[in-house]
């Protein structure tokens, strides 16, 4: 079996044109050709007046997307392409855009606007001012980042198409749902910004439940606990990741849908761009 891939792709329609439903399946074929979708559900949706489509699916053995970035991208329907991708081999996101096959690729930083922590003795997580919630969870606001890998793997075979039927999950992989299919896997966040927000996971943390949200949905789930259906016998943290195209905080991305209010420190992304050059693995992909 080989490494899965989950992509997720958002093609922007020309000025003055509009992506409607039934070229957005067309798209999604194109993408999957005769392959389908490897072992991950394929998702199609349309963004608010047709602007562009957006398709989530496995491109493990479906290279469609070549020729769909060579023909299409840049002429007379479709303005632009974006894509992130997530190889179970790695633990972090990669974004590119205009040609899947064309340089620069880069980490992507995904972003979070408040984060909820559960200990495991009711004491306050850190010394930062957070605020307790009747629920018993320990809530703070706070302008944060992370890269981390989206997986949307599940068991919808080798060549899925959109009219497979994704199985729901079973509670005891402890699924998460996503603005796409429910996942049951996910990375560490890693790069964390601020930095004092990693110390959650450490020996030292009281935490067993973590989550990061971002303008109300959850994006990122960690919880620290023993799970029968993995045969585990000792507590480990087990993390569910739901990042989208909402909340990325890609630089060029945030400038391309002229979002440039949520964009972070330049030494942030200059972290990232060192990051990425350090990790030789990516580049001989």
């Amino acid at each position: 079996m080989s490494n899965i891939f989950t992509d997720f792709v958002r093609v922007h329609a020309q000025p003055g044109r509009r992506i409607d439903e039934v070229e957005a399946q067309w798209i999604a074929w194109m993408l999957l050709g005769p392959g389908g979708s490897y072992w991950v559900p394929v998702h199609v949706r349309c963004g608010p007046e047709g602007r562009y489509a957006e398709i989530q699916y496995g491109s493990g053995k479906s290279p469609g997307i070549v020729d769909f970035c060579q023909n299409h991208i840049g002429y007379w329907r479709y303005s632009a392409i974006w894509g992130r991708h997530f190889d179970e081999g790695g633990d972090q996101d990669v974004i590119w855009q205009t040609d899947v096959n064309d340089r620069p690729r880069r980490f992507c930083r995904y972003g979070f606007d408040e984060v909820r922590v559960t200990t495991a003795d009711g004491r306050t997580p850190t010394d930062a001012p957070w605020r307790r919630h009747a629920d018993g969870s320990w809530r703070i606001e706070v302008t944060g980042s992370y890269r981390t890998g989206n997986d949307r793997f599940a068991s919808v075979g080798p060549c899925a198409t959109p009219t497979t039927d994704p199985p729901v999950p079973d509670p005891d992989v402890l699924p998460l749902p996503t603005p796409t299919t429910p996942t049951i896997g996910g990375e560490e966040p890693t790069a964390i910004d601020p930095p004092w927000l990693a110390t959650l996971t450490g020996e030292e943390s009281a935490a067993v439940a973590i989550e990061h949200h971002w303008r109300g949905r959850l994006v990122h789930r960690a919880t620290f606990q023993a799970v029968e259906r993995y045969y585990e016998t000792t507590p480990d943290w087990h993390h569910r990741s739901a990042d989208h195209w909402d909340n990325c905080l890609d630089p060029d991305f945030l400038r391309f849908t002229g979002a440039i209010e949520l964009l972070r420190a330049e030494e942030i992304y200059e972290r990232d761009r060192k990051d990425w050059e350090a990790a030789t693995w990516y580049h001989r992909r």
